[in-house]
């Protein structure tokens, strides 16, 4: 039994599938996480709307007793060029999209809008992609439940003196005293200070909190290494970058 559907959706891998089609990755906020088949797509009508980052309104074809999507249509909302352009700003929404893909626990319609949201801010080149990285996984980490209000610690329950550096406890995946501390991931009291400012701020509006490039870029290297402890293992996406790039 077959249905046609139509959903929101944001592409999120776009690779080649048998000579002539492609095989699309897309998040949807009622859908989640799904494949979907574009036969003779690497030729046809709908490439420019395949293309990863693009987002808009998917037409479905749903098998359901092999429970597999194909598309028919797009209606292009955001087609992201400026990001296509700079290397870098690729790199990073290549490592937002991997983050969504290996991290899939639900709530989508929260992923959906932050990460398309993450994605139009990396389309404007006057947005520090490294900050929309550090403020996409903050966000993300917080939808996952893993952070509280930063005032004491999640493992003793001991309260934060205003000039504490915060460790990282493995088991609750989330910073702490550093009594609790088992992995030596240290968040400094102005980064903590910073990440409390922004921590209730829809991602355009933290992206403007005046931050400076030193501290920009700690907590990006914070972040990264937060997220290489939740996966167990580094982003693909950002080893593409140099090391000059990396660590600027």
């Amino acid at each position: 039994m077959e249905r046609n559907s139509t959903t929101e959706a944001i592409v999120l891998v776009n690779r080649p599938y048998a000579e002539l089609h492609r095989r699309v990755t897309l998040l949807s906020p009622d859908l989640g996480i799904f494949e979907a088949v574009v036969y003779g797509g690497r030729k046809g009508k709908l490439g420019g709307g395949l293309e990863p980052f693009t987002s808009g309104l998917f037409y479905l074809y749903h098998n359901r007793v092999r429970n597999s999507y194909s598309i028919t249509d797009v209606l292009v909302n955001k087609d992201v060029r400026t990001l296509k352009s700079d290397f870098e700003r690729i790199c990073i929404a290549n490592a937002l999209a991997e983050i969504v893909m290996k991290m899939d626990g639900g709530g989508y319609q929260m992923l959906y809008t932050l990460l398309g949201d993450s994605l139009e801010l990396l389309d404007d080149k006057q947005v520090p992609s490294k900050r929309i990285f550090t403020l996409f996984v903050w966000q993300f980490i917080q939808g996952m439940g893993l952070v509280d209000e930063f005032t004491c610690c999640p493992v003793c329950g001991k309260e934060y003196h205003q000039q504490q550096v915060l460790l990282f406890n493995s088991s609750l995946h989330a910073p702490c005293c550093q009594e609790c501390a088992d992995i030596d991931v240290p968040l400094g009291p102005g980064a903590r200070r910073y990440l409390v400012v922004v921590q209730h701020l829809p991602i355009g509006t933290s992206s403007t909190v005046e931050l400076s490039d030193q501290a920009q870029m700690r907590l990006y290297r914070y972040m990264v290494s937060y997220v290489t402890t939740l996966l167990g293992q580094g982003l693909k996406s950002l080893s593409l970058l140099t090391t000059e790039e990396f660590t600027q």
